[in-house]
């Protein structure tokens, strides 16, 4: 008995033997799955667009006197936090009503933009230079009464919930709004609401979106640029403004619809005489406008 035992024995032991030595020999010959890094991002990058729009609207008030408008930007962005850039409209302020008649607008600004996990914090200054503008006193009596270029700092964060709901805000300050010498902040809220692609089109796409934002203005310094006498200086009204809008994206396109309304009155009193220089300047407003957004490296 203890013969066949030892027997019994000596085939298991082989048996283990030979199993774990054919383990060992898979374990030596298993592929090794390589590590795949991550590229770094390039350190620079350029976005830039073009804007087709039947109205251009600055919180609440039309710039080209309820005319079409044809816009564009370039900006550069350093490191994923720098960023500078230019952006140009046509616009109408028309010598007729006083103004001064400049023949666009251009936003020159740069900022600091970063974003952690979902939110996005937004540091800049934009300067508001208005070229081809009237002299003043070139149409008598002191009109125009200013240059109407300005400077304001901003502050503008998001926030992504998740795929369907951001939210934002927008805070700006200036010393001398267009020129005037009132200083102005100007706050508002902005709410964007992703909606579902029913289609098996991934590049198609369309959402809903509204800002609710007041302006604050303060006492213009006009005085020493009136040949007029007495005191022309006067407190500007302040007001608020909203817009809300449906939007149908295309990969790197957008067509907008959107409706724009403010406070201000054209009607007794003519509050938006007094902001603008315009009788018409802040009615209600529906716009439609088609743009195209992309950046160097979204080309590739």
């Amino acid at each position: 008995m203890n013969k066949w035992a030892a027997i019994a024995a000596s085939v298991a032991f082989a048996g283990v033997a030979s199993v774990g030595a054919a383990s060992a020999a898979d374990l030596g010959v298993m592929p090794v799955k390589a590590v795949v890094v991550a590229p770094e991002p390039p350190p620079f990058d350029v976005a830039f667009g073009l804007k087709l729009t039947s109205d251009y609207v600055f919180r609440g008030l039309t710039q080209t006197d309820g005319n079409p408008a044809v816009q564009g930007y370039a900006e550069l962005r350093a490191w994923d936090w720098v960023y500078a850039g230019v952006w140009m409209s046509n616009v109408d302020f028309p010598a007729s009503a006083g103004l001064t008649d400049p023949t666009a607008e251009v936003d020159l600004y740069a900022g600091i933009r970063h974003t952690w996990g979902g939110f996005t914090g937004d540091v800049g200054f934009v300067y508001y230079y208005y070229p081809g503008q009237a002299a003043v006193g070139s149409y008598g009596g002191g009109f125009p009464s200013n240059k109407i270029n300005y400077w304001e700092v901003y502050f503008k964060p998001t926030y992504v919930f998740n795929d369907v709901v951001t939210v934002g805000g927008n805070l700006y300050y200036g010393d001398s709004y267009a020129g005037s010498g009132a200083n102005d902040i100007y706050l508002s809220g902005t709410l964007k609401i992703n909606l579902p692609n029913y289609t098996s089109n991934k590049d198609l796409g369309w959402y809903l979106s509204g800002e609710l934002g007041y302006q604050w203005l303060g006492t213009t310094s006009l005085s020493n640029q009136y040949l007029l006498a007495g005191n022309s200086n006067y407190t500007l009204p302040d007001y608020a403004t909203w817009n809300a809008g449906i939007a149908f994206t295309y990969k790197a396109m957008t067509l907008d619809l959107r409706y724009y309304g403010s406070e201000l009155s054209e009607g007794a009193g003519n509050t938006c005489f007094t902001v603008t220089g315009l009788n018409n300047g802040c009615g209600n407003r529906y716009v439609a406008s088609l743009s195209f957004d992309t950046t160097l490296l979204g080309l590739k």
